[in-house]
């Protein structure tokens, strides 16, 4: 049988009963971003959905092996530890047979999201009313970061290396200059090491900014560049007293920090370095903790104010996998209970008010609760094996999805960037997240200008529509595996020929897009459902052979090329 799992985008384990699959994570978080699984064979299974409109903090534990599966969901106690103690758990499990797979039971749970959920936005035909325009036509993200100065020491993003640090000082506006010249498109900036603190260190004290930053921002932001600065939104480095911070951890910081049950703060350990050689130590702020709401809604009005900026990135806060928190001084109960999802609600909800009416929020990973928070989620984990679009089938429309991570160790992998770029394309994505530099390689640089200008192309058709059952793909072209990315462990299946179909709203037309990211010609078969894409409707070309409930697409596309279908309602 086949398991699907609501990590990242959505996975799929294939033969599941003999994988020795195991995976325990925390929700809300950034791995287990919703609360719904599958597990169906030849066409019919079950739906199991923890429906929770209130997004309470629950551990989520699924394994996998001996021919079954096991998939348990333990919430936390509201007002836990106290005396005569009761609560009632929010939500329903509902378990419901399913025909189909997992598109199917994606379905069923968008019912639920749509009317039971409260992270939900209103949508409109053109997709979130409160997101500027010019940020739902952003085709391209780029990443990096600005060169250390002497105060920073060595620190820098780990995940980010070898970017700026590779090239002349000015390398992260030049390139990017240049990458926007090739590219004929608006490009936005996603700015690390902007401030003058060190990267991880002395945590949330980010500005003053450096003069650098400010100088290569305007210059920047002359062009369609816009400029995203990056702070960490969730935490507090706890060594910041030594800097002479008269706001620091000890005399304010601790009051918000997120408790265990035993007392101790919830710390995250990093690699970075305080000049003193101390290890980063970032303690994750309680959501609740009105403290807290302050410190960074003064932060980004203070950036606002004074930089030449776009928008903000608020790092961790769809990332970081919520923690129980015990310090009733917060204004919550201990224990479990909806205070994460609604405490980081509340805070962005203050932020909100007083948001430019062309600026742009998103935070890291896609945590579902806080959909209606941002204006976007940064996606770029979406890197696994297996990969399907469950997320974007749901959210499209709601919230824009930007970037995969193909720097760092796959920053080589040329079969890996093009195979995530026509991916990211087809799931509804904001393609990128790359460093620049990317002008500077001839091979990686021609398929990028093709799927951008494809991207840009049906800018449109990805906040106003909603994503179909992906078509069945046969291909003449072998799938191509490569090694894993990040801290995943699994290796990468890439298929060469992909496929993805996309509805308007209102119906008036379908598009159904066929990329071919290798380096050879071929051929291929596209096998869609006749009345779920309600091809009655819409006026075919020669192309579609329709027999029964299956439609076929045949044909050939080039080496590193797309061809698109365009239907048109029926007159």
């Amino acid at each position: 049988f086949e398991l699907f799992v609501p990590d990242g985008c959505g996975v799929v384990i294939k033969n599941a009963g003999n994988s020795d699959y195991l995976c325990h994570r925390r929700y809300p978080g950034g791995f287990i971003v919703m609360q719904y699984f599958a597990a169906y064979s030849e066409g019919s299974g079950l739906y199991i959905g923890v429906e929770d409109g209130e997004g309470a903090v629950k551990d989520f534990q699924i394994s996998a092996s001996d021919g079954s599966a096991d998939i348990r969901a333990t919430f936390y106690g509201i007002g836990a530890s106290s005396a005569a103690n009761s609560f009632t758990v929010s939500g329903a499990c509902r378990w419901q047979y399913v025909e189909g797979d997992w598109y199917d039971a994606t379905m069923l749970y968008a019912d639920f999201v749509k009317s039971k959920a409260d992270w939900l936005p209103e949508i409109e035909q053109d997709g979130r009313a409160d997101t500027p325009k010019r940020f739902k036509e952003i085709p391209f993200w780029v990443s990096d970061y600005i060169p250390n100065i002497p105060s920073q020491g060595d620190n820098k993003p780990m995940s980010l290396s070898a970017g700026s640090d590779s090239y002349d000082r000015n390398y992260w506006i030049d390139a990017v200059i240049e990458l926007q010249k090739e590219l004929q498109a608006p490009i936005a900036y996603h700015v690390y090491n902007w401030h003058k603190i060190p990267f991880n260190i002395e945590y949330p004290h980010f500005m003053p900014a450096k003069e650098e930053f400010i100088e290569g921002a305007k210059k920047l932001r002359e062009l369609p560049i816009y400029i995203l600065p990056y702070i960490n939104a969730g935490s507090w480095e706890i060594h910041d007293a030594e800097m002479g911070h008269g706001i620091n951890f000890e005399n304010v910081g601790k009051h918000g920090a997120a408790i265990k049950e035993n007392g101790d703060y919830v710390i995250e350990h990093y690699p970075q370095k305080t000049l003193k050689g101390e290890t980063s130590l970032l303690a994750n702020m309680c959501p609740s903790a009105k403290e807290w709401h302050t410190t960074i809604n003064s932060l980004v009005r203070e950036m606002e104010s004074e930089l030449p900026i776009d928008g903000i990135y608020f790092d961790q806060i769809g990332a970081i996998q919520a923690s129980p928190c015990y310090n009733e001084a917060h204004g919550h109960s201990k224990g479990g209970g909806k205070h994460w999802a609604e405490g980081y609600r509340m805070m962005m909800e203050r932020i909100n008010a007083e948001k430019p009416d062309d600026s742009f929020y998103f935070t890291e990973n896609n945590a579902e609760n806080f959909t209606k928070s941002y204006d976007g989620f940064l996606t770029w984990m979406w890197l696994k094996n297996g990969q399907v679009p469950a997320f974007p089938a749901i959210y499209a429309g709601y919230i824009e999805m930007l970037g995969r991570c193909t720097i760092g160790k796959k920053k080589e992998d040329l079969d890996f960037f093009k195979f995530s770029l026509a991916e990211s394309l087809l799931y509804g994505q904001q393609l990128g997240w790359c460093k620049a530099d990317v002008v500077y390689d001839a091979k990686r640089l021609s398929f990028l200008k093709k799927m951008v200008q494809l991207r840009y192309r049906y800018t449109e058709l990805f906040h106003c529509s909603e994503l179909l059952r992906p078509p069945k793909v046969e291909g003449s072209v072998a799938p191509k595996v490569t090694t894993p990315a990040l801290s995943f462990k699994d290796d990468v299946v890439m298929e060469q020929i992909v496929s993805g179909a996309w509805r308007y709203r209102n119906g008036d037309k379908l598009v159904i897009f066929c990329i071919n990211v290798s380096e050879e010609a071929g051929s291929f078969t596209l096998s869609i459902p006749t009345k779920e894409y309600r091809l009655d409707e819409y006026e075919l070309s020669d192309d579609f052979a329709i027999d029964g409930d299956i439609c076929k697409i045949s044909g050939t596309v080039a080496a590193e090329d797309f061809k698109v279908w365009e239907l048109n309602k029926n007159k």
